[in-house]
């Protein structure tokens, strides 16, 4: 709460430049000065007191603001400087609080020097040194930043007038770092611990970013929606976070694609009313608009392609709303039923062949690309993360100068440790950030033996998942959890607040994993981000062109999924370890070399063989053996064909030999096959009239195109050809 300075009366009162020096005769008087320095502020304040005469404004006050921006700035520079001592009246009004400076008047005073004479028993005096103390117990800062710090909370008691840092509000740290982000940081930590805020230490970057959610309408007021449509989409917002999903991105995503059909409609179809008018042809000219549009607002390196992602995702979230409000309209009293068109305007099939295909196959080739590159450099980034952070090890241990918590071995521990967090653990980013002791879950088996999970929370698909610790995984936490209590100092891990950026929401208060990098509170989620990327431009690592390999977290997801299903790792496995909905992600995510896939294949091959013909089968054959076998090979007549394969040799089919390519059908047996395709012909009608299982009519499709194969085979024949076939038998 704002308080009024000390000496409110003289300041708001007409200026009176006898009851100024009056006053400052006092305050002389009772400062720590030697008689010659009490002379010299004694002529100072004289001084100043004929600059303020000069000066406009009715008050103290005014006259006061009126000389900081007219003559201080002067004097500064060497014009016109009354005397040598030219600062010392501003030093003995100001910390007295006879007037009220401004910040940036401030920001050039070395205010923790001017109150050093006032008495003992001063406020400011001892506010100055309850700061000097709590700034003195943050190990993490640095004596630079611990002064900035001291300097910075005096400041906002001159300014604002309090009389003791417990007045200090989290908005005058905010506004203060706009303009001086330096020692802030450690100045919120010191006031956290004099118990000012009832949380834990912010830093710079949450400390702005931490914007209130929109509201539904405020949200449809953002994205423009025309005023005709806005009661449906508010409607239709709250309903669907009522219903299917309350997470902020969603909510916004949303509104932002309903926004841009609805100001279409205004512009090109104003007699469009409501959004039971919308009709398919309305869709069908939006489609085309939507996709040009959204190659006018592309980003990045892909810009200028064919790439219409976001087009996609407009019109999925169009063809959602239709078919949503249409389906909640039939509900009994349903408030969507004004609201609802008489049909779906838009389908899914009417998304397709406009090129979605191809941008989602050039998506995935990409991914493809960016997978093998990473199972290429990957070792060696992960290699050079830990080098760097062993290397970095006996230097701290080396050095005579105590550790620091934010010291060079400090920094590359880091740099390894989110490294292997990430590719170990296959999280997301926002699952990682979110990571905290108390989801180290320890569990015993039925045989005494313990093991540990990992409890993830819920995130894209708002489903919780476990992951089982291994070494390499459990080695990272516990470094993690080592490092985070020696930067407190303490023997557990503290608790601390932490900020959801993306659904602009505080997370609660816990032991959270990932904290104490360079500031007691949890990095933001670009700060990881930086990190990784720096490690992999620092690695040198190259794409398979050439250029650099720029490193992001989702990348290690991608290379958690190779590296388990190069291992063998069942895929519906690996789709539960990474939280997929569907296991065609894990299939786009993971690449298997050429090697590997001939490799699996032989062992796959070898060890049918060898459950056929057993151990004996890989020895080499006698004369004895050799001799029968050649005698043995020769066609064998089966009926209605001949086949090619030698008479002792394993057929796989099971003497199964229509579609076969050793299968030779005679030209005398085509009575046979077309009475046998007839009659497979009826029989698959009848199981597609009495819906047998899909399975059961896919393999009578297969007879049927096994046995047409044959027929046409055998009519193909000629004369002289079907007679040596049937001569041979």
């Amino acid at each position: 709460m704002k308080t009024l300075p000390v000496k409110p009366s003289l300041a708001a009162q007409p200026y009176d430049g006898s009851a100024l020096l009056a006053l400052s005769d006092q305050i002389i008087a009772s400062l720590r000065f030697g008689d010659g320095d009490k002379r010299k502020a004694h002529n100072a304040c004289q001084h100043l007191a004929d600059a303020l005469g000069s000066c406009r404004g009715r008050t103290l006050q005014q006259r006061w603001h009126s000389f900081e921006k007219s003559i201080w700035p002067l004097w500064q520079k060497g014009v016109g400087r009354p005397c040598v001592h030219w600062t010392w009246g501003a030093r003995v009004i100001v910390p007295a609080r006879v007037v009220v400076p401004t910040m940036e008047w401030l920001s050039d005073v070395r205010v923790n020097q001017w109150i050093m004479r006032f008495p003992v028993k001063n406020s400011l005096v001892q506010q100055h040194n309850l700061l000097l103390k709590a700034t003195a117990r943050i190990r993490w800062a640095s004596a630079l930043s611990q002064h900035l710090a001291v300097c910075s909370g005096l400041r906002l008691l001159l300014t604002h007038g309090y009389e003791g840092v417990h007045q200090i509000q989290d908005e005058n740290l905010k506004a203060l770092s706009l303009r001086y982000s330096k020692g802030i940081d450690v100045l919120d930590a010191a006031l956290c611990s004099l118990g000012v805020f009832s949380r834990s230490p912010k830093r710079g970057s949450t400390r702005h970013s931490r914007r209130r959610l929109l509201t539904i309408p405020e949200l449809v007021d953002v994205t423009r929606t025309p005023r005709r449509f806005r009661e449906v989409t508010i409607l239709y917002l709250e309903t669907y976070s009522a219903r299917v999903s309350d997470r902020y991105t969603t909510r916004r995503g949303k509104s932002v694609a309903i926004a841009h059909f609805w100001r279409f409609l205004e512009e090109k179809h104003p007699d469009v009313k409501t959004s039971a008018q919308v009709l398919p042809i309305h869709l069908r000219g939006y489609i085309p608009h939507a996709m040009a549009h959204a190659l006018a607002v592309q980003r990045g390196t892909s810009a200028g392609e064919e790439v219409r992602a976001t087009a996609h995702s407009w019109l999925t979230g169009i063809r959602t709303f239709f078919s949503d409000i249409c389906a909640w309209a039939t509900e009994p009293d349903s408030p969507f039923r004004p609201f609802a068109p008489r049909t779906i305007p838009l389908t899914r099939h009417a998304l397709l062949g406009l090129g979605f295909e191809k941008a989602r196959e050039r998506t995935r080739a990409r991914i493809t690309a960016k997978v093998l590159d990473l199972e290429r450099e990957m070792p060696s980034i992960r290699s050079f993360a830990l080098r760097a952070w062993s290397n970095a090890i006996p230097k701290a241990a080396d050095s005579s100068v105590p550790p620091k918590p934010w010291s060079e071995e400090t920094e590359r521990f880091w740099d390894w440790a989110l490294l292997e967090l990430l590719v170990q653990s296959g999280l997301r980013i926002e699952e990682a950030s979110d990571l905290t002791t108390l989801d180290i879950l320890r569990r015993k088996m039925p045989d005494g033996s313990l093991y540990y999970l990992l409890h993830v929370k819920p995130s894209k698909f708002d489903r919780a998942r476990v992951i089982p610790i291994g070494d390499g995984l459990g080695r990272v936490i516990a470094e993690m959890i080592r490092h985070v209590k020696r930067f407190h100092g303490t023997d557990h891990v503290p608790v601390c607040d932490h900020w959801n950026l993306s659904q602009k929401v505080p997370r609660p208060p816990a032991p959270y994993l990932i904290q104490a990098i360079r500031h007691p509170s949890p990095p933001g989620l670009e700060t990881i981000r930086s990190r990784i990327r720096a490690i992999s431009v620092a690695a040198g690592a190259r794409q398979s062109d050439g250029s650099p390999l720029v490193l992001l977290p989702h990348d290690c997801r991608r290379v958690f999924a190779s590296e388990h299903l190069n291992n063998n790792t069942p895929v519906h496995v690996i789709q539960a370890l990474l939280g997929h909905a569907s296991i065609n992600t894990v299939m786009i995510y993971a690449k298997l070399y050429p090697s590997q896939l001939i490799e699996e294949y032989r062992k796959t091959m070898r060890g049918l063989y060898n459950a056929h013909y057993g151990a004996d089968g890989l020895k080499n054959p006698t004369a004895e053996e050799w001799t029968a076998f050649a005698a043995s090979c020769n066609l064998r007549d089966m009926g209605t064909h001949l086949c090619a394969l030698p008479t002792g040799e394993y057929c796989p089919r099971g003497l199964v030999c229509l579609g076969c390519t050793h299968a030779q059908p005679k030209k005398s047996a085509v009575p046979v096959f077309r009475r046998m395709f007839a009659s497979h012909q009826r029989s698959l009608d009848a199981a597609r009239i009495h819906n047998e299982p899909a399975g059961q009519i896919a393999a009578r499709e297969l007879e049927l195109v096994r046995i047409k194969g044959a027929l046409q085979r055998a009519e193909e024949l000629s004369n002289d050809v079907a007679s040596v076939i049937e001569q041979h038998v």
